[in-house]
């Protein structure tokens, strides 16, 4: 569970309850939408749509306690701001890659 901070994930485990793999499944869904919207938005160069999804997406990882992942978010937000699409363009990989980790660790929080 590297990729997921253990201490975050037992508060909402605590306070989501049997709703926890709710906002686990939710969190998926919702972070890949977001992810092909980051990624969009760099091939479209449209630096204030970089900013706002890796915004929203950074504010979803820090809830979650996936810490890596909302700290390349909160570099392509501040890449967004400045209007560099091409530093955005070569933040993806390392975008894609943390992601996969999140989802890997979630995987492994529903099936031990």
């Amino acid at each position: 569970m590297g990729r997921l901070d253990p201490r975050a994930i037992d508060e909402l485990r605590d306070l989501m309850g049997e709703d926890f793999d709710s906002l686990i499944e939710a969190f998926e869904v919702d972070s890949q939408t977001q992810v092909e919207a980051i990624t969009d938005a760099i091939a479209q160069a449209d630096a204030d749509r970089i900013r706002r999804q890796a915004h929203g997406l950074k504010g979803a990882c820090i809830n979650l306690g996936a810490n890596d992942l909302a700290e390349v978010c909160g570099r392509i937000e501040d890449v967004g701001r400045a209007g560099d699409c091409a530093l955005a363009q070569s933040l993806l990989p390392t975008l894609h890659r943390e992601f996969n980790g999140v989802r890997s660790a979630l995987a492994e929080l529903r099936y031990p």
